[in-house]
């Protein structure tokens, strides 16, 4: 009998990939974001998913374009920003 793991979300992926682009360990990363390196973990590990205001910080971190990806992981759309700006 064979089992597949589960993909990997994307949003774990993208954590990931941006506090590597960031250049930054996780101890880093929780800092900016203040929370702990075992959070930042557990995201990247796919084993809790970020907080909404976290997916916001960690969107103001990535920057255009990659930060809408985040801003939407935390419920926030294009239409709605541009309306509260």
């Amino acid at each position: 009998m064979t089992t597949s793991r589960a993909a990997t979300p994307e949003w774990a992926e993208k954590v990931r990939v941006l506090r590597k682009k960031l250049n930054m360990n996780q101890s880093e990363l929780a800092q900016k974001l203040n929370v702990s390196a075992m959070a930042i973990s557990r995201w990247e590990r796919a084993v809790n998913q970020p907080p909404a205001e976290a997916f916001i910080s960690l969107g103001k971190l990535a920057g255009e374009p990659e930060c809408w990806f985040f801003w939407q992981q935390a419920g926030l759309s294009k239409s709605d920003l541009k309306r509260a700006l």
